[in-house]
């Protein structure tokens, strides 16, 4: 008798296909963008204003984002959470020398501008001298989603809007405005 007959020849046949399901899959590259507006509202702060990005995303739409390593970009986050989500999430340029890093415990989907979320920004670039501007506990940062726009937050992922009315960093005040910024592909 054969082993056809008995019907080992198909299941023998599938041997090689059982262990395609068993390999760990990869983790997703997280990728980010930045836009924002580096202010110097008066004496306080001794920083030449200037404009800085990563990618190309603004408020109404998000162009590029670049992968952790892409261009000499390095990007690292995570969104977490289910009706409010943290957010953690580095960003930097190595071509321009800037660099971002947010911290947002508790955001939801609903942040308007008027009913922010609030959280933490610290900012350097080539023209703050790579000193890290910082808001305070006292002056937090405040992050929204921008009406008909196709902003928003979810597990591993979040584009957002936010100013921060001021940064310190050294003896200098500065503020951060018309900020936008996007990662997804973040893990837990």
């Amino acid at each position: 008798m054969s082993l056809a007959r008995l019907g080992f020849v198909p299941v023998l046949g599938l041997l090689p296909l059982l262990g395609l399901g068993c390999s760990d899959a990869e983790a997703p590259i997280p990728r980010g963008a930045y836009s924002l507006n580096f202010v110097d509202p008066g004496s306080a702060c001794n920083v030449s204003g200037h404009s800085e990005l990563l990618g190309d995303v603004t408020a109404d739409q998000k162009t590029r984002m670049l992968a952790d390593g892409e261009e000499g970009a390095t990007v690292d986050c995570s969104v977490t959470g289910s009706g409010t989500f943290d957010v953690t999430g580095k960003a930097k340029n190595s071509a321009t020398a800037t660099e971002i890093r947010v911290k947002i415990d508790g955001i939801s989907p609903t942040a308007t501008k008027e009913m922010p979320a609030t959280g933490s920004v610290s900012f350097s670039s080539a023209k703050t001298s790579g000193i890290a501007f910082t808001s305070t506990t006292e002056e937090q940062c405040t992050f929204w989603f921008d009406p008909g726009s196709d902003q928003g937050v979810d597990a591993g992922k979040i584009w957002v809007a936010f100013e921060c009315t001021a940064v310190k960093g050294g003896r200098d005040t500065c503020e951060i405005r018309l900020g936008t910024l996007a990662f997804d592909s973040c893990g837990a």
